[in-house]
């Protein structure tokens, strides 16, 4: 890769990373995590360029990654999440990297599978007790507490004070009807939201798999 290639890929990227903390900060989700994953294709060349030229740190930590491990498991971005797994293990400058990226890639699958359990939770259990949840649950409270926290920032969720502890309740329901998208063949389909919070078999293409959620401004 020539010099000017690098650079190319090292100005793209730094201005992909302004775009995506500003799309954080305005809360453009799910949008966000396209840009994330547009991102990838330039981190080799953006690390070379830095390399070459001897800027610290050379392998530095994607902006992308952080906000993928964060946000996607809670907004049930399944197939993001597959795409930094699969970029991280086939790129061996990311895989080596002292932060260990191809294991948050594992956490972010455990955790939306967590979010999963704790969204059919709160639909079946509207205004349920902070203090009790964990116990029923089951769930690490640090762990489910960072989800709902990301839902209530977007508006999926509320809380409400309750003699010393809070009351979730949701904001949307799973019986509304909502459109989601094959992960294999790419085609579209509506129906009932809690449909797409397991796995399902696509009528197009026959893969057996989750469907991505595609979501409205406000979801």
């Amino acid at each position: 890769m020539r010099i000017a290639e690098m650079e190319s890929h090292h100005s793209a990227y730094l201005e992909l990373e302004a775009r995506i903390s500003s799309m954080v900060r305005n809360t453009e989700f799910p949008d966000v995590f396209s840009a994330c994953e547009t991102s990838f294709e330039h981190i080799v060349g953006a690390i070379n360029y830095r390399k070459r030229r001897e800027i610290e740190p050379a392998v530095f930590s994607p902006m992308a990654f952080s906000v993928i491990y964060e946000y996607a498991p809670a907004l049930f971005e399944h197939a993001t999440i597959e795409s930094f797994f699969n970029f991280v293990k086939t790129t061996r400058v990311i895989a080596r990297h002292e932060n260990d990226y191809l294991q948050w890639a594992v956490v972010a699958f455990e955790c939306e599978d967590i979010a999963r359990s704790l969204w059919n939770y709160l639909e079946q259990h509207p205004g349920a007790l902070q203090q009790e949840m964990s116990s029923e649950l089951g769930i690490d409270e640090e762990i489910w507490i960072t989800i709902v926290t990301i839902w209530e920032k977007l508006g999926l969720i509320s809380r409400k004070p309750d003699n010393g502890s809070d009351r979730w309740h949701l904001q949307i329901r799973l019986n509304e009807t909502a459109e989601g998208m094959c992960q294999t063949c790419g085609i579209h389909g509506k129906g009932r939201k809690e449909l797409f919070f397991k796995p399902i078999s696509c009528r197009n293409c026959g893969a057996e798999d989750y469907y991505h959620l595609v979501c409205s401004e406000r979801e």
